[in-house]
């Protein structure tokens, strides 16, 4: 009876771990097809996968070099986790100025290098309230952007831009975790199919409207 049991506990083990492995893959390849359409958009030069399954990639977008990256924000008790895309563009070289703009800023938003700028910076009408603007050193100029900031927060879904002599970061909303999964067994499941490439395309434009005001770069209007 002993053996039995010894026997039965073995397969069950066997049989659990398999489970596991299948659904474990089934969520990595997931995540690595989350920016599978992207292609469409940016033509892709280097795709890289992090310890959690998820690709970041690099490529061109109009001439301009662009990174395309998510990330998950779990960290805050109460909140409903949410998935990041982070879009960043690169600036021409001797570029100047920095800015940060994260709206409803809280100490969660790890991704924010702005916690550790402290020269205040004071915004433009119409900005968005109940946000924090800071910069390194100088900023930019701030009417360069004017509308493109405007623009940008109208979505309240954007949740910063973060500009650097290097390049220019958006941070977007993509995804929110099921709401119902979450409040009953505090999983993060999110709505795993490929972004809609739609929304890079006009994230990316966007952002690509931004660097022109802000550097004098030609946007290709037939891009």
């Amino acid at each position: 009876m002993t053996q039995f049991i010894f026997v039965m506990a073995a397969v069950f083990s066997v049989l659990l771990w398999r489970m596991y492995r299948r659904h474990h893959h089934a969520v990595m390849q997931a995540r690595t097809s989350l920016l599978s359409q992207s292609s469409q958009v940016i033509d892709i030069k280097k795709t890289v996968d992090d310890r959690a399954g998820f690709r970041h990639l690099v490529g061109e977008y109009a001439g301009n070099t662009v990174s395309l990256k998510l990330e998950v924000d779990n960290l805050t008790a109460r909140k409903l986790p949410v998935m990041w895309l982070h879009i960043t563009m690169l600036r021409p070289m001797n570029s100047e100025g920095s800015l940060d703009i994260l709206v409803r800023p809280h100490t969660s938003d790890v991704f924010s290098p702005g916690w550790n700028w402290n020269a205040a910076v004071t915004p433009l009408k119409n900005w968005p309230e109940h946000a924090r603007y800071v910069s390194r050193d100088r900023a930019p100029s701030l009417q360069m952007i004017d509308n493109d900031v405007r623009t940008i927060f109208t979505d309240q879904r954007a949740k910063e831009l973060l500009i650097t002599p290097g390049s220019v970061r958006l941070t977007y909303l993509i995804r929110q975790a099921e709401r119902g999964q979450y409040l009953l067994l505090r999983s993060a499941e999110f709505d795993m199919q490929p972004i809609d490439p739609a929304d890079i395309e006009a994230l990316t434009r966007q952002l690509e409207k931004l660097l022109g005001n802000l550097d004098g770069v030609q946007c290709d209007e037939a891009a």
